[in-house]
């Protein structure tokens, strides 16, 4: 039997999950409803896996950092219905073995579980942004404005914008005040590198 924790803030999404799992060669050893509480009944119970929400009170990457400290040996499958495409490769660096979005089929999570416990969990790939994209996601990140951009690459301010339309796409903002913000909070060391 896989013995599994639940880590998650919403008693429904906590109850369903372990209705879900149940009778799949799964047993479920403990629900946490917060991080810190995650984190003492996986301490308890050694869980196989451990299924870790993360947004939640106490949660979060920071949370499974401190996880995975607590629980070196269990694995760590990463959930959430928040839409990022990099969060997959924040869980990894922070410690999670595989990463699944909450919009996944009960197949899929079954699957999940079981690929964590063989080391081969799901991490998907963050966006992969061409040089120029990288320039312009980093000055945006500085706060800088359009035109402070496009003088610094010595490109027109509408080739920004065409550039700010492009990154709203690939990465999932329908506006350029909320690209900017995702920029703002990820800063210079979370962009992916295009391949060389």
């Amino acid at each position: 039997m896989i013995r599994v924790l639940i880590v998650d803030d919403h008693p429904l999404v906590r109850e369903g999950l372990a209705r879900l799992l149940a009778g799949h060669g799964i047993v479920v050893v403990g629900l946490a409803a917060e991080g810190e509480e995650g984190i003492r009944l996986a301490r308890r119970e050694r869980p196989d896996v451990v299924l870790w929400d993360l947004a939640m009170p106490g949660g979060g990457l920071g949370g499974l950092a401190r996880l995975r400290e607590a629980v070196p040996d269990s694995r760590i499958l990463a959930v959430t219905a928040l839409d990022d495409p990099w969060l997959g490769a924040e869980a990894a660096r922070a410690g999670a073995d595989g990463f699944l979005p909450k919009s996944s089929s009960p197949e899929e999570l079954r699957t999940a579980i079981l690929d964590c416990l063989q080391g081969r969990g799901p991490l998907p790939s963050p966006p992969a942004l061409s040089p120029r994209e990288e320039e312009v996601f980093r000055l945006l990140a500085t706060g800088a404005p359009n035109p402070e951009i496009a003088r610094s690459l010595g490109i027109s301010i509408k080739t920004v914008e065409s550039y700010l339309e492009g990154l709203k796409g690939k990465l999932g903002c329908r506006t350029t005040a909320e690209l900017r913000a995702r920029a703002l909070r990820r800063g210079d060391s979370a962009l992916p590198r295009s391949p060389r």
